[in-house]
């Protein structure tokens, strides 16, 4: 009787197992995606992903901008949508078209149209690697939906990564920029193109040629005077 016991405690430690399975799975897929979306700076990175994996790519880039995303990542049918969104109380879909050569046109927009009514969305999104047909665009201007195209993509996701230290040393910078004494605006670095000063820089007025003063870099000896 007791062996039987621990042979039904052993048995049932397999469901709990087969549960917890997913877990690391899906830790893995969304590292995978986070990694995705760092690197994808190209219209050619779209081209040439998996459409399993340009579906991934959108899902975690609204991920990052707050939204609870929901998607299969299979290929079982969708019924027209790929992503689902939730956000402040709001649902909104996402169709996702890896299309690397036609453009989306106006009958894929009308039937996503009744699948957006058909699940009382707040907004049916399409995205696409590549872009979207005239009529298509005309026929959403009116209705609850928003048009991402490959290239306003790739700026959606540039603006989800983070700044480089190049850029903002960059920023640091320009917040402490000389001013020109004479008008007020910044002055920029320059590097004189002839003259006896050729090859050296300068600060140059940002008005230029409104106003031609320049300000000596301490790098060399282009000194401060009327261009």
């Amino acid at each position: 009787m007791e062996a039987l016991a621990d042979a039904s405690r052993s048995i049932a430690i397999y469901p709990t197992l087969i549960l917890l399975l997913p877990a690391p799975f899906s830790l893995l897929k969304r590292y995978t995606a986070k990694k995705r979306l760092l690197k994808t700076a190209t219209q050619q990175h779209l081209h040439q992903m998996h459409w399993l994996e340009f579906e991934a790519l959108v899902g975690e880039f609204y991920k990052q901008k707050g939204f609870n995303v929901s998607q299969s990542l299979n290929h079982a049918p969708d019924g027209g949508v790929d992503i689902e969104l939730r956000k402040a109380g709001e649902l909104q879909l996402v169709q996702c078209k890896h299309w690397k050569a036609r453009k989306v046109g106006v009958k894929v927009l009308r039937e996503l149209y009744g699948v957006m009514l058909d699940r009382h969305a707040n907004k049916m999104i399409v995205v696409t690697s590549g872009d979207f047909t005239s009529d298509a665009i005309k026929f959403t201007s009116t209705k609850q939906f928003e048009l991402i195209n490959g290239g306003q993509l790739l700026s959606m996701i540039e603006e989800t990564k983070p700044k480089a230290a190049g850029k903002t040393a960059n920023i640091q910078q320009k917040a402490i920029a000389p001013i020109c004494p004479r008008c007020e605006s910044t002055l920029v670095l320059r590097t004189a193109k002839q003259g006896k000063h050729n090859g050296k820089s300068f600060y140059g007025c940002t008005r230029f040629p409104q106003c031609r003063y320049i300000k000596q870099n301490q790098n060399n000896k282009c000194s401060s005077s009327n261009l």
